[in-house]
C-alpha cells in the first residue's frame, strides 16, 4: 500500500496517536476519576470509604488509634470529639484529605486522596467524619444541670 505523499503520511499516523490516547484515556477514566471504589450494598458510602482507605491510621471510630497511628509522630485530632471537630470546617477537611496533610505542615504519612476518590467521594467521606462526633454531647458527669 503506498501512501500518495509525506503529507498524507504524517497525518495517518497523527489521527492514529490521537485515536489511540483516546481509547486508552476512556478506557481508564473509570480508575482515573475513583469509580470502582468498592460500595457495600445499603452501607453508606462515606462509611465504606472511610473504612477502606481512612480507619487503618484513624481507626474505626475515628479517635486516632488505628494501627498505622504508631508510625505517625504527631497526634491525630480525635473526629468523635465534638469540641475538636467545631474548630475544623468542612473545607478545610476538604483540601487536606485532596491534598495530603504535608501541604499543611502536618506529617507526610496522610496520602493526597485526590487520585483516587473523586470530589463526591471525599464530601461523603468528610460527611462521615462529621457523623462520629456528636452534635449534642452528654453533659459531663460533674456539672448539675439544675441547682
Amino acid at each position: 500500500m503506498r501512501f500518495g505523499g509525506g503529507r498524507q503520511t504524517i497525518l495517518l499516523l497523527l489521527l492514529l496517536v490521537v485515536g489511540a490516547a483516546t481509547v486508552l484515556y476512556f478506557w481508564n477514566f473509570p480508575r482515573l476519576h475513583g469509580a470502582g471504589t468498592p460500595v457495600a450494598p445499603g452501607a453508606p458510602q462515606g462509611r465504606v470509604l472511610y473504612d477502606a482507605h481512612c480507619a487503618v491510621c484513624h481507626g474505626p471510630g475515628g479517635k486516632g488509634d488505628g494501627p498505622g497511628a504508631r508510625v505517625v509522630r504527631q497526634p491525630m485530632r480525635d473526629f468523635s470529639d465534638p469540641a475538636a471537630m467545631r474548630d475544623l470546617n468542612d473545607r478545610f477537611l476538604i483540601e487536606i484529605t485532596k491534598k495530603g496533610s504535608s501541604q499543611f505542615g502536618r506529617s507526610n504519612a496522610m496520602p493526597a486522596w485526590s487520585m483516587k476518590l473523586s470530589d463526591e467521594e471525599i464530601r461523603a467521606v468528610v460527611a462521615y467524619i462529621r457523623s462520629l462526633a456528636p452534635r449534642n454531647p452528654p453533659a459531663s458527669s460533674g456539672r448539675k444541670d439544675k441547682p
